[in-house]
């Protein structure tokens, strides 16, 4: 098993149990305790969880970006099916908007083979794959480049966005709860608020283990949303409480 495969089991096992030793970990993984340390130390590095006097615990806050190396490792059975769900709801004909994110990159798939739409991305991945392809016409916004994301932020970004008008926006988010998506990237914030402002239609597209997480900016608030896909680990309380903001909720 490699490094990311146990970190994404490490964090499985967190989610499960919300606290779990060291010990029961390296058993679990039958790996030595300096392996299971050395993960631990990576996830909390990008403030997924928080070591605790013998053991480990998820973390709420999220304090940096994993690199987008990380972020393609965990969960992407999840994305995938996220992905497929989410490309159901674009119509022909569409201008869609691809946010930054593995998750992004996952639905790129079940695009490919169409020719009808114009995709608006900050994503570097996401436009070198749909360039490779697919047959759909590209626009990347520009911006500022964040290395280890793969992406753009910032002003210039947010112009180009706000040039266009687009049908169905795909956003992304570090964390999320059920008021507010939030990111550790102040730069983000007006690209997102950019999208919210040009899109018809926007849905958040994010894995469950993003979900009761938070981080310092505030990138756009729930009651902005139209539709939430995700998995079917996140909490039933939390799908009542989406719709009963108005909010469809797609579980893959």
């Amino acid at each position: 098993m490699i490094p990311l495969q146990r970190q994404q089991r490490i964090l499985q096992e967190i989610k499960n149990k919300h606290v779990i030793s060291i010990l029961e970990l390296a058993s679990n993984l039958n790996v030595s305790h300096m392996t299971i340390r050395r993960d631990i130390q990576k996830l909390e590095e990008a403030g997924l969880v928080v070591q605790v006097s013998g053991g480990v615990r998820a973390s709420n806050k999220i304090l940096n970006e994993p690199t987008h190396y990380d972020k393609e490792q965990l969960f992407s059975a999840e994305k995938s099916r996220i992905g497929k769900i989410a490309s159901e709801l674009i119509t022909k004909d569409s201008c869609i908007y691809l946010d930054a994110g593995t998750t992004s990159l996952a639905l790129c798939e079940y695009i490919k083979d169409r020719d009808d739409l114009i995709v608006v991305t900050n994503d570097f991945e996401v436009s070198n794959y749909l360039i490779k392809y697919s047959n759909v016409q590209i626009i990347h916004t520009g911006g500022c480049v964040r290395n280890k994301n793969l992406s753009t932020v910032g002003h210039l970004a947010a112009n180009t966005i706000s040039l266009l008008k687009i049908d169905i926006a795909f956003l992304s988010a570090s964390s999320f709860d059920i008021d507010a998506a939030t990111t550790p990237d102040v730069d983000k914030v007006i690209v997102k608020q950019a999208v919210i402002k040009a899109s018809n239609k926007k849905v958040l597209i994010s894995d469950s283990s993003k979900y009761k997480k938070v981080a310092s900016y505030v990138t756009f608030f729930t009651k902005d949303l139209d539709v939430i896909v995700t998995d079917n680990n996140i909490d039933k309380s939390a799908v009542e409480q989406f719709k009963a903001k108005g909010i469809e909720v797609y579980l893959a």
